[in-house]
């Protein structure tokens, strides 16, 4: 491991551009970061223990979860579609000493023909930035082997209106697995949102992608769902057809 001195340290912090995950690299050290990634970690239920296991963190982007796996003893590959480079990955692994395997890919592009199956998946802050989201999730599932986090903005306290203003979505259709469509830059003036799914709704497509559900949450505009992978042929079978030929 390479001694960096604390101004090396925060000389390395300082040359990312942006931080999105605040990481504490060395006691009393932490990069800048407005993600609060402590607060969903604490809805995880994640093992403190994870010796043995191996871990999966798809969107690591800086790497906060990917690195916390770790720590806790596990074989952690980290994937984000932008270099280790691009992002603060790079410089906080090697500000850790980490050794997270770093996958520079799209998870369309994820196979367990080439990474493996997984005891735990990480699927966080991604599903509404993709353009097929239920093709997402199985391609998670093909990946897992035991629990999977999800977790998303949802619109239970933010389904936004014409206008652009923001409402809760009435009580009445809570219940109701629904989905809010973003065209363009309709949300936030970010063209890379494209759904905005309510709780129920991130539920739901767990199930018809063979998860169970263990527990579900609602943390302002987040949504998170911990699952567990379980075998349903009738499920499977139907999800592979609707992409194939019958």
């Amino acid at each position: 491991m390479t001694a960096f001195t604390d101004e090396e340290v925060r000389q390395q912090i300082a040359s990312v551009r942006q931080w999105y995950h605040a990481i504490e690299v060395r006691p009393g050290i932490v990069t800048p970061g407005a993600n609060a990634a402590d607060l969903v970690l604490e809805r995880l239920e994640l093992p403190q223990d994870c010796r043995g296991l191996r871990a999966l963190d798809i969107g690591a982007r800086d790497g906060f979860f990917s690195f916390e796996l770790e720590r806790r003893g596990a074989e952690v590959v980290a994937v984000d579609y932008m270099a280790a480079d691009k992002t603060g990955f790079g410089v906080a692994s090697r500000l850790l000493d980490s050794k997270v395997r770093f996958v520079h890919g799209n998870i369309y592009e994820l196979t367990p023909e080439a990474l493996g199956v997984f005891d735990i998946v990480l699927f966080l802050g991604l599903i509404y930035h993709l353009p097929d989201p239920f093709g997402a999730l199985e391609i998670v599932r093909r990946l897992s082997r035991g629990r999977m986090c999800l977790e998303s903005h949802v619109i239970d306290h933010a389904l936004q209106q014409s206008d652009g203003a923001w409402r809760d979505l009435p009580e009445d259709l809570r219940a109701v697995p629904l989905m809010q469509f973003y065209p363009g830059r309709t949300m936030n003036d970010d063209p890379t949102n494209f759904w905005g799914p309510n709780l129920a709704c991130l539920e739901a497509m767990a199930r018809e992608t063979r998860f169970e559900v263990t527990s579900s949450h609602l943390v302002g505009a987040r949504g998170i769902v911990n699952c567990r992978a379980v075998e349903d042929k009738d499920r499977e079978f139907y999800n592979r057809i609707a992409r194939e030929k019958a």
